[in-house]
């Protein structure tokens, strides 16, 4: 069974009177581990009985004082997004050497809790993000808001997939980061995503999707199912297809119970 490790923190994630587990390595995590990957996830919390919370999942958890915790508020003019904890960052100095090598590693901060250059202490040939933490920064009211980050001192990537929300305050920092991964896709909500490959460019359209309930977490599925098949195939459209319908479905639940079941995945492995 090949491995799959992802890096960054899992969160609480804050709704009206109570909270849901959350981040993308639980969204990506839970997904890996169905599509059949011995899947660890590497991160920094307060929480101290993941393993019978998550009882699929294996976790290296740095204990800390708090677990991130962030509320999303939709707005007319886009998602807002606000943070009332922060858990320290991962020191993957102090990540014991046989939890540093995978067939698939995954970056996936949530708020710059992995630092880029540390990165090199990885051992993998298919090292992928999904790198909206690193687009972000924290105001002093707790309210997150886009930020540039330095990707001259990223590693080169397999793949790497962000959305236009994320580089909204750097639109022109594109190239460049096609310029640092073999594969980049741009995910654009409803309207679908665009893929760069190979100094090639491909749009495909989102699946239509009858009704919307939570989008939390639905980059991240697509994520993890894009890298996943990405690995499996070698074929990035392929990837993308199969990517975009598990995200179509995450849409139609909340929290992770919106993570696809065995039978979605099957379900969209069957389309042509």
């Amino acid at each position: 069974m090949a491995r799959y490790i992802l890096l960054g923190h899992l969160t609480r994630d804050l709704y009206p009177g109570y909270f849901l587990y959350g981040g993308a390595v639980l969204y990506g995590g839970l997904l890996a581990r169905r599509l059949g990957f011995e899947t660890w996830i590497i991160t920094a919390s307060a929480e101290k009985d993941l393993k019978h919370i998550f009882p699929e999942l294996r976790f290296y958890n740095f204990k800390a004082r708090k677990t991130t915790i962030f509320e999303n508020i939709e707005t007319p003019s886009g998602r807002l997004q606000k943070v009332y904890a922060k858990a320290p960052a991962i020191p993957l100095e102090k990540v014991p050497d046989s939890l540093r090598k995978a067939e698939i590693i995954q970056v996936a901060p949530v708020l710059d809790e992995v630092d880029p250059a540390s990165l090199a202490l990885l051992e993998t040939k298919f090292l992928v993000s999904n790198p909206q933490g690193w687009f972000r920064e924290v105001l002093p009211s707790g309210e997150v808001r886009p930020k540039r980050p330095d990707i001259n001192i990223w590693p080169y990537f397999k793949a790497l997939v962000i959305s236009e929300e994320d580089v909204k305050a750097c639109p022109d920092i594109l190239p460049l980061l096609c310029e640092k991964a073999d594969n980049l896709v741009v995910t654009m909500g409803k309207a679908g995503a665009r893929l760069y490959s190979k100094n090639e460019e491909f749009f495909l359209e989102a699946p239509l999707v009858s009704k919307i309930v939570d989008t939390t977490g639905a980059g991240d599925i697509l994520a993890t199912a894009f890298f996943a098949m990405l690995y499996a195939t070698g074929k990035p459209k392929v990837a993308l297809e199969f990517a975009m319908c598990l995200a179509a479905i995450s849409v139609t639940r909340r929290g992770l119970a919106s993570v696809p079941t065995l039978t979605e995945i099957s379900r969209c492995l069957e389309k042509p």
